[in-house]
């Protein structure tokens, strides 16, 4: 990814505008990955373990993201994985390997949406795709809770491709470029959809400053 997109200003009045770039520290794709493909397309269980353990987490959350609680995001996950498993063959490395897995997880997770209309968004509190590096106490766990059902409620009420433009764009940390490719638009397309859905998210963030806190936590969480 080129780089990493995130509130800067979060708090009573943060609003989605207030977004800097960090460049990305992580470095180029480790050396290994093009070797564990190439094991992998051959049929290497080994491999395919390997791969799934290092991009599970991803796919998770950019399927929890674009589907919101309550759309067994675990099931979806698992298609995800085995359709890419399964597609291997017709991988050609154009794209890093990890942007050619998002895109079949985004085809994936709008294709169980299209298919389950109307969808309604299930707000248990049981359902979070965030796995916690500590304990936190009772009240911590309500707050984030509640900070993140407003987070579901307001990118449910996007329209699907402004959804995913955002989610890739804003929160996952894509360029314009690798979003473009993972939805097959171009990208000015996927510029007026991210400008749209942060006009949309901006009005919700005006009247909510907490939702920009959450955002903002969201985004440093992913990268």
């Amino acid at each position: 990814m080129s780089g990493r997109f995130f509130l800067t200003s979060a708090g009573k009045h943060a609003t989605i505008e207030d977004v800097s770039v960090a460049r990305d520290s992580s470095g180029p794709v480790a050396e290994g990955m093009t070797d564990l493909v190439e094991r992998a397309r051959r049929r290497d269980g080994a491999a395919f373990r390997e791969l799934f353990r290092t991009h599970v987490a991803v796919v998770h959350r950019v399927i929890y993201r674009l589907a919101g609680p309550g759309h067994d995001v675990e099931d979806l996950v698992q298609t995800s994985f085995v359709e890419a498993f399964r597609s291997l063959p017709d991988f050609r490395g154009d794209a890093l390997f990890s942007t050619w897995l998002t895109r079949i997880a985004v085809r994936v997770t709008l294709h169980a949406k299209r298919r389950r209309l109307p969808f309604g968004l299930s707000l248990s509190s049981d359902e979070t795709p965030e796995q916690a590096g500590e304990e936190p106490g009772p009240e911590r766990v309500a707050a984030a809770r509640e900070g993140l059902a407003q987070l579901d409620r307001v990118l449910a009420e996007l329209r699907p491709k402004r959804r995913s433009a955002f989610v890739l764009h804003v929160l996952e940390g894509h360029s314009m470029e690798e979003v473009a490719a993972i939805l097959n638009a171009s990208i000015a397309a996927v510029k007026v959809r991210v400008h749209d859905a942060r006009r949309h998210i901006e009005r919700r963030c005006k009247t909510r400053p907490e939702l920009a806190e959450c955002l903002q936590a969201q985004v440093q969480g992913s990268r």
